[in-house]
């Protein structure tokens, strides 16, 4: 297990903590938690139900810790289906060994098949076979992604698979969820946000969520509209009126209201861009009813008024 100094793991810590709303001992609290995941200290289950992997995909693209620290420090510190070293039968005696431990983290990407349990296999069982043991003996369990958050794409209108949240599978199986589940969303879930929720747990304990959605307020306090950087435009009412035009995008059909999120602060690519900064609305990807609806578009050309919410009767077109 590689080392790293006192500086690198305050460096890592700063940066994780550069994006939350906490006080100013963040950057020690991220500290701790990273370096117990870096010393093995912590145990980490990542597994993977109805999803796109696009969570793994933006976990690794991280990069305050960067790729390379990622795949070696800490993915593969006890299991990942895409990375860990371990394949096939000693894979799932990893997981078996788990299951048998008490005090692990599991971070749980996808939604989960309800009803249609052979819509997800592990080494030959079923989704909810390997995850429920887990999930009772985890000491923390965080929903990476708005899919395991809140069902998301896999659970859309008309999905025959009876696909639920992480929360909805733990409830009708009677395993507890206060103080345990911690929900992560976005399509797919910021890399920095995400970490620093596994440090901050490993080093602080649960922390204060959302009553009703379990987010993490240092995250997910803040909508995109309230520190949006068109949030001027909107206040003059200036708007553009199709895609490349300066202005609020709000008539561009920006859920930006609904959906809670840093993507203003941390941005995407080690800060390179993001949606509004590219031109594009919001499409909300953080908010519970993403994307739950089969007949409401993520874009709108030429919108002269919504409502803001994710129910087409509720959303007019240009000529309303």
């Amino acid at each position: 297990m590689q080392t790293y100094s006192r500086r690198e793991i305050l460096k890592m810590g700063a940066a994780l903590a550069a994006g939350t709303s906490l006080g100013g001992n963040a950057t020690e609290v991220m500290a701790k938690g990273l370096d117990s995941i870096f010393t093995g200290e912590a145990k980490v289950v990542w597994l993977q139900g109805l999803s796109c992997t696009g969570c793994s995909i933006s976990f690794i693209n991280a990069d305050e810790p960067g790729p390379l620290d990622i795949l070696t420090q800490v993915i593969s510190l006890v299991y990942h289906p895409n990375i860990s070293a371990a394949q096939g039968d000693v894979a799932m005696g990893v997981l078996d060994t788990m299951a048998g431990e008490k005090g692990y983290l599991v971070v749980v990407e996808g939604s989960v098949p309800m009803g249609m349990s052979q819509a997800c296999m592990i080494g030959g069982k079923t989704f909810s076979a390997v995850l429920e043991p887990l999930l009772r003996g985890a000491a923390g369990i965080i929903a990476a992604g708005t899919c395991s958050s809140f069902g998301g794409i896999p659970s859309a209108e008309g999905n025959v698979t009876g696909s639920a949240s992480l929360q909805e599978y733990m409830q009708a199986n009677n395993i507890p969820v206060a103080k345990r589940l911690i929900n992560c969303p976005g399509c797919p879930s910021h890399p920095q946000s995400l970490l620093g929720v596994v440090a901050y747990v490993l080093a602080a304990g649960y922390p204060d969520v959302d009553a009703e959605l379990l987010t993490p307020k240092m995250f997910f306090a803040n909508t995109v509209h309230d520190t949006c950087p068109r949030f001027h435009d909107w206040q003059k009412n200036v708007f553009a009126e199709k895609f490349g035009d300066d202005g609020c995008l709000f008539k561009l059909g920006c859920l930006g209201p609904l959906s809670h999120t840093s993507c203003p602060r941390r941005q995407w690519n080690g800060g390179v861009n993001w949606c509004i900064r590219a031109g594009a609305p919001c499409n909300g990807c953080t908010s519970k009813d993403f994307a739950r609806k089969r007949d409401f578009p993520f874009y709108r050309k030429g919108e002269a008024f919504h409502k803001v919410a994710y129910r087409e009767d509720d959303r007019k077109g240009a000529n309303a």
